[in-house]
């Protein structure tokens, strides 16, 4: 059998199946082309030419690598018919950056997972010490024409709008924003349906026992009537404070069925007050009982009260 001379044997070993997929070596230049020449202990060098470098051809490897560093790269060829290694760095990157983006995805997943079993945690115990005038600081998350929602935490209340004022004509975007911190209590809450109605401590007393503490049964008053229901007039008695005259109590005289066919709106008159009901904030007054009275009451003094 003949001998193989040295340049044979030297070709056949570079032709030797590795089955490395990825070196990792020492750059030991680069040309003006772009190529890096890479040692990575073999018994020939690798090369990776400037178009295996970066997806983006504008790159120059000369901003990123200097001699003497580390550079890994995948393996394209083992011998590139000049007695180098081919290589490919932009494959390896993509290959790697494909790898970096779903360890990402897996982290973050995780860390989802984990902070959905936390938050499910942290639910359960929030509504196992929830008790009836807790109070709390949250921040308000949504604001409906009905009230606002508050989120204290971990679970969301309902701080309805008649427990926030007094005047029902008052409008929430006036006073309050989404973000806004606001201290509430706990009023009531369905564990089985997960809702909670809360209270504003921030809501003061009623006006109504202010301004009616000003009066008595028995009172006469100069109001002015302000609007018509199918059971009587409301009058207001000063700014704030309104009462009833029921249709029985408008007249003496005749039988009234319709309140507009005795008076009119913006009318002032004289009435006794005849019940104050506290806990229902209501004020039933009586015109009827001052029939045929003298006229001490009146305008001038209505407007007085009313500046």
């Amino acid at each position: 059998m003949k001998e193989k001379t040295f340049e044979e044997l030297y070709k056949e070993s570079l032709n030797e199946k590795r089955f490395d997929k990825t070196v990792t070596g020492t750059v030991i230049g680069i040309s003006s082309k772009g190529e890096i020449f890479v040692d990575f202990g073999y018994k020939a060098d690798g090369i990776i030419p400037k178009n295996e470098y970066s997806e983006d051809e504008s790159k120059n490897p000369k901003d990123e690598f200097n001699e003497g560093d580390v550079i890994s790269a995948d393996v394209l060829k083992w011998n590139d018919g000049l007695g180098n290694v081919l290589l490919s760095y932009k494959k390896y990157k993509r290959r790697e950056d494909v790898k970096k983006e779903k360890e990402l995805r897996i982290k973050q997943a995780e860390e989802r997972k984990k902070q959905k079993q936390e938050k499910a945690k942290n639910i359960e115990e929030f509504w196992q010490r929830i008790e009836v005038g807790a109070t709390y600081n949250g921040v308000i998350s949504k604001i409906a024409d009905y009230g606002l929602f508050v989120d204290l935490g971990y679970v969301k209340g309902l701080l309805h709008i008649s427990e926030i004022f007094w005047n029902k004509d008052e409008k929430l975007e006036n006073k309050f924003k989404i973000g806004d911190e606001i201290e509430v209590t706990i009023k009531s809450f369905d564990k089985a349906e997960r809702k909670i109605s809360l209270s504003y401590p921030l809501k003061g007393e009623n006006p109504w026992f202010i301004l009616t503490n000003k009066y008595k049964v028995g009172d006469v008053v100069t109001c002015k009537v302000i609007k018509f229901a199918i059971f009587g007039a409301f009058v207001e008695i000063e700014k704030g404070l309104e009462g009833l005259v029921h249709n029985s109590q408008i007249t003496g005289l005749k039988r009234i069925t319709r309140p507009e066919d005795e008076l009119k709106l913006g009318q002032i008159v004289n009435a006794k007050i005849i019940n104050i009901d506290k806990e229902n904030c209501k004020i039933g007054l009586s015109i009827k009982e001052l029939e045929g009275t003298s006229q001490e009451y009146g305008y001038e003094e209505y407007l007085k009260r009313n500046k």
